[in-house]
């Protein structure tokens, strides 16, 4: 992963769409970009911290405890902006 090409968008829905289908839901289920994450019906609690984890690491935002809101958490969509608003200013380590 280079810091000096950040993921596009739609690669970091994607990315993060294929975590919550293959590890946080069941088989059957289905999600996509504008379904409440929230709601209870799709994620637990637990689901939603491992959901967290994942976006941090994976994109290396450093997270921190004032960004694990539910507007940044309420659909794929809205947490893809808050991992573009998060890396965009990453300069590249050097």
């Amino acid at each position: 992963m280079s810091t000096t090409n950040p993921a596009s968008p739609e690669t970091i829905r994607r990315r993060i769409l294929a975590f919550i289908s293959d590890e946080l839901v069941a088989e059957d289920v289905e999600i996509g970009p504008e379904d409440d994450l929230l709601s209870g019906e799709l994620l637990d609690s637990v689901a939603v911290l491992r959901l967290a984890t994942f976006v941090d690491e994976t994109f290396a935002i450093g997270m921190k405890p004032t960004d694990f809101l539910v507007e940044n958490f309420q659909n794929v969509r809205v947490l893809t902006r808050y991992v573009v608003r998060a890396t965009e200013g990453r300069s590249p380590a050097g």
